[in-house]
């Protein structure tokens, strides 16, 4: 028979925890995967190196094949050609335009350097991950 642990109250708050790549810090110290660094006069420095993508949207691509079996269809009755055909040509020209890259954070707190990788896949994506890492900053600084 085991005996439920005592209640010995809630544990310390040490601040919210963010998560950049495999790092995780909170208001006292840096998770990393090789050890464990006070947050304190830690500096943090970013390389956002993304890559925008350009590629024909899915939508384009599944609407010119519906306009092309059309065109068949009908093809009998329009003598050969058809504006069915035209119209999956122009629905190809639609675009979709993406971003993917890494975003590399390096840390330093006292002789101890590590460097976080994350890799963003949209502009708001990039743009949150650098927000955390402001906010790690801003706690190293407190």
């Amino acid at each position: 028979m085991t005996l439920p642990i005592p209640y010995s109250g809630a544990p310390a708050y040490n601040g919210p925890d963010v998560q950049i790549g495999d790092v995780r810090v909170d208001g006292t110290a840096i998770y990393t995967p090789v050890g464990v660094w006070p947050i304190r006069g830690s500096r943090w420095m970013v390389i956002a190196q993304p890559i925008p993508i350009t590629t024909t949207a899915g939508w384009g691509i599944g609407l010119a094949v519906a306009c092309a079996i059309l065109a068949i269809v009908f093809a009998p009755f329009t003598c050969g050609l058809s504006l069915f055909l035209l119209l999956g040509l122009l629905f190809l020209t639609a675009r979709t335009h993406t971003m993917s890259g890494p975003l590399i954070v390096s840390i330093q707190s006292g002789p101890y350097h590590y460097m976080a990788q994350e890799v963003v896949y949209s502009p708001l994506h990039a743009a949150e991950a650098i927000q955390r890492v402001n906010f790690a900053q801003a706690l190293a600084s407190r």
